[in-house]
């Protein structure tokens, strides 16, 4: 490995630093000369200190700024050195880059990363973990963006660097097409990792050779990571340009469905939401919206199957309204029947328990309140199959769960 990345080693003293190759030990000396200056300029500027002390306190370090390398070797962007910094800025001043305002950098990094820069107290902040990051430098207002395949001592792609920060902070087309032509994967990521789709000419580029049958990178378009409460956030907007890019819109109805891959992974993602619940930001409602989404364009297989082995779902969305999602509403309501068959099955389970009974729980645990003893060989209804609680109805009317252990199928 060489260039930006082989910087990331955790030497402690300047000779093992000496030693590098000159391509890497440049991006080290600022850490040791940073030290130095820091010694001899420690009594002046307390005043400004105390004043901006209160405001850094406030603040948080930025998530990704420790990377590890494996071998026990870790690397602190925070000691990016200096002159590294001052090489990639001097090279865009002398390209007559437009620099964006303060506003501007921090509302564009917000917008195309899903990053806010102003909740860092880091004057580096790496706004992705990766091998190659992109790295907002806050006081100079640039993303720094290494080409790991250029051939320069230094690794900085000067014209990667001027036009990708063009295309950027200043909606630069000729940037634009620099990127397509030359650097196609690093513009697609920014829909296809960051999620951005505000230039819609980006997003169908991006969609143009995207695996939608591949389940992690599906996953990876569809949801953000929030670093705060570590839970996923559904992308919205990329469905919406799912649905009118990849299949041209909404069907009129529920009669026919339309053809594209786009979906294909959406009830993969459904099954993996249900079963870790805790990973992801409102799991039910976000399990509705997929439902929706797959129904606008006339996909019913998913929440029919759904409707079918649950029979108490349909009530979870009626409680919640639907979510607001009103394909959803009239398929569940309107259009969808469970057939004899799927209904005399869900009412044809019995109790089967070596102690000739089994204890009714109010909730989902064996030290629940029992609700009511169920003797062995009792029929009851199976309102709720998922999971290892089943949800049950007695003859006499008592709701509440059920080890499945404990039930046995006619």
């Amino acid at each position: 490995m060489t260039g930006f990345n082989k910087r990331k080693e955790n030497f402690l003293t300047r000779i093992a630093v000496e030693n590098l190759p000159a391509s890497i030990k440049m991006k080290y000396l600022f850490t040791f000369s940073l030290a130095t200056t820091l010694s001899i300029t420690s009594c002046n500027g307390q005043d400004d200190k105390k004043i901006n002390s209160n405001v850094k306190d406030s603040l948080k370090n930025a998530p990704y700024s420790i990377s590890k390398e494996g071998d026990g070797i870790t690397f602190n962007y925070d000691t990016l050195s200096a002159e590294y910094i001052a090489l990639a800025n001097k090279s865009l001043i002398n390209r007559s880059y437009k620099f964006p305002t303060d506003k501007t950098f921090e509302t564009k990094i917000k917008d195309i990363f899903e990053f806010d820069i102003t909740q860092y107290k880091n004057k580096i902040v790496v706004l992705n973990p990766s091998m190659f990051p992109n790295i907002a430098i806050k006081e100079k207002n640039f993303i720094l963006i290494e080409d790991p395949d250029f051939d320069s001592k230094e690794k900085i792609n000067t014209d990667l660097l001027f036009y990708y920060n063009n295309y950027l902070f200043n909606n630069d087309r000729i940037a634009y097409n620099y990127l397509k032509l030359n650097q196609s994967i690093l513009l697609k990521d920014l829909v296809r990792l960051f999620g951005y789709n505000k230039d819609k000419e980006l997003v169908k580029f991006a969609f143009d050779g995207f695996d939608f049958n591949n389940e992690i990178s599906f996953h990876d378009l569809i949801f953000s990571y929030n670093t705060a409460d570590k839970k996923f956030y559904i992308r919205k907007e990329i469905f919406d340009d799912i649905e009118n890019i990849i299949f041209g819109g909404e069907t009129e109805d529920l009669s026919y469905a339309k053809d594209g891959i786009g979906y294909n992974r959406v009830s993969n993602i459904i099954d993996k939401i249900s079963e870790n619940k805790m990973q992801y930001f409102q799991p039910e409602e976000t399990i509705a919206y997929l439902y929706d989404k797959q129904l606008r364009i006339g996909i019913t297989g998913s929440i029919e199957e759904t409707l079918n082995k649950n029979s108490i779902y349909k009530k979870n969305l009626q409680k919640n309204n639907f979510y607001g999602f009103e394909r959803l509403r009239d398929y569940a309501e309107t259009i969808h029947q469970p057939s004899a068959e799927i209904v005399n099955k869900v009412m044809s389970f019995k109790i089967y328990d070596n102690d000739g009974f089994s204890n009714l729980r109010k909730e989902k645990t064996a030290t629940s309140e029992i609700v009511q003893k169920i003797k062995s060989g009792e029929s009851v209804d199976v309102l709720d199959n998922s999971g290892d609680w089943f949800l049950v109805k007695t003859k006499e009317g008592k709701e509440g769960y059920l080890h499945k252990s404990r039930i046995k199928s006619n």
